[in-house]
């Protein structure tokens, strides 16, 4: 009797863990993404970008005396937390939020990593080759040079109490003068809280 009945649960657990869905498309722009206790999905990524461009374009700080828009670089984005991040995933969301704004712009010629796009210093060294109508080739001493940085870091810290697990993480990012290196604005309030309960059997 205590053998079938073992069985009985073993074939109902193997049957409850056989068990899937076809993948199917969300909209990304919604809720219905899986959300995750220890680690950054997508609607974090669009909640951070979203607050932080906000609060950038809302300080007034890229306004120019001279009216022209600020030149903005994007430097090193830090991961301390435990997880593998991408993080060109946010600098990507507020560099193309930036744009959209129409309120400053964005230099792919340097970032904290090397050129996000080389071509700019490789059309320039076509001068001289004779494959290439001069006139048309780029010349030294043309390109615009930014007048910030974007720079920040991603940390998270984890707490546990039973069976429930929490993670907290938190965006901070920095706008630097490059022509004085002081810090002209900071974000606020970019964090994402998340909690989750173990189950009792499995993971």
């Amino acid at each position: 009797m205590r053998i079938t009945v073992a069985m009985l649960i073993m074939a109902a657990m193997l049957a409850v863990c056989g068990c899937g869905s076809d993948p199917a498309r969300i909209d990304a722009s919604g809720n219905a993404g899986l959300t995750t206790t220890d680690e950054i999905n997508f609607k974090d990524w669009q909640m951070a970008a979203e607050k932080c461009i906000n609060s950038l374009l809302e300080s007034g700080t890229l306004v120019k005396a001279d009216g022209k828009k600020a030149v903005i670089m994007v430097s090193t984005v830090k991961n301390s937390t435990s997880q593998h991040i991408d993080v060109q995933i946010l600098t990507q969301k507020i560099t193309s939020s930036i744009l959209r704004s129409g309120k400053a712009i964005t230099t792919t010629a340097v970032s904290g990593a090397g050129a996000i796009d080389k071509s700019t210093k490789q059309v320039r060294a076509l001068e001289d080759d004779e494959m290439f109508n001069q006139k048309t080739v780029k010349k030294q001493g043309t390109a615009i040079a930014p007048d910030f940085s974007l720079a920040g870091e991603i940390t998270q810290m984890k707490t546990a109490e039973g069976r429930m697990r929490e993670s907290y993480f938190y965006f901070h990012m920095t706008l630097t003068d490059l022509e004085t290196g002081l810090a002209v604005w900071e974000s606020q309030d970019i964090e994402v809280a998340k909690q989750s309960k173990k189950p009792l059997i499995g993971f």
